[in-house]
């Protein structure tokens, strides 16, 4: 009986075991070494879905750019997600993952800094310092570097409310490579509301991003 009962509880935790594995899915490209996860229900936008949104319509310099993006993918954790969701400033109701791996020309990579990487999005080092006013409400809520095996940047968490919308949270980390060659982005955002109600898994997809380099 003891057997038995031993038996089924090794199965019983590897059940569980594979459950808890199959909960999450990686978004990984192994030539640019990045990787993150979301849920495995999260729907995904795949790099030429977004490429051609992105192009379609731009200037000669807008598709120069986004000729340059090594890897995007973006996820959300509802279905029938378009991309101008994923480029535009306006909140969603739900938390959308975002990645941008991206080469950087001479003068890019020549003027990156900290602050720059915050200010991807928005101008957050200028809201903070109160000599913006392109959105209203901003607030800093967290800022910190972060340092990867294949780059180094930072993460930051702010607040604002983009004119005519919602208030919105977004969490940002903004790296760039050793050799200053390559950026790697990443947020997770949602309305401010959206935020606070999944913060707990919004902080897993942000703290999952891992940068190993290219390879």
């Amino acid at each position: 009986m003891k057997a038995r009962a031993l038996s089924l509880t090794m199965a019983s935790v590897l059940l569980l075991s594979g459950c808890a594995q199959s909960s999450q899915r990686y978004a990984s490209n192994k030539d640019v070494g990045a990787y993150f996860t979301v849920p495995t229900e999260w729907t995904k936008i795949n790099q030429k879905v977004l490429h051609k949104a992105e192009i379609t319509g731009a200037t000669a310099a807008g598709r120069e750019k986004a000729n340059l993006v090594l890897w995007q993918e973006a996820y959300s954790k509802v279905p029938n997600i378009l991309p101008k969701e994923i480029f535009g400033l306006i909140p969603t109701e739900h938390p959308i993952a975002f990645t941008r791996v991206r080469q950087l020309t001479i003068e890019e990579s020549n003027g990156v800094s900290l602050n720059s990487l915050r200010d991807l999005i928005i101008p957050v080092t200028k809201l903070y310092a109160g000599e913006s006013s392109v959105v209203t409400d901003f607030v800093l809520l967290d800022d910190e570097e972060i340092i990867e095996k294949g780059a180094r940047g930072v993460r930051t968490t702010f607040s604002f409310t983009p004119p005519g919308a919602l208030n919105e949270t977004v969490k940002q980390t903004a790296l760039i490579s050793a050799d200053r060659s390559t950026l790697y982005f990443f947020i997770v955002r949602c309305s401010t509301k959206c935020f606070k109600a999944n913060s707990d898994e919004i902080n897993k997809i942000s703290d999952s991003f891992t940068v190993r380099g290219l390879q």
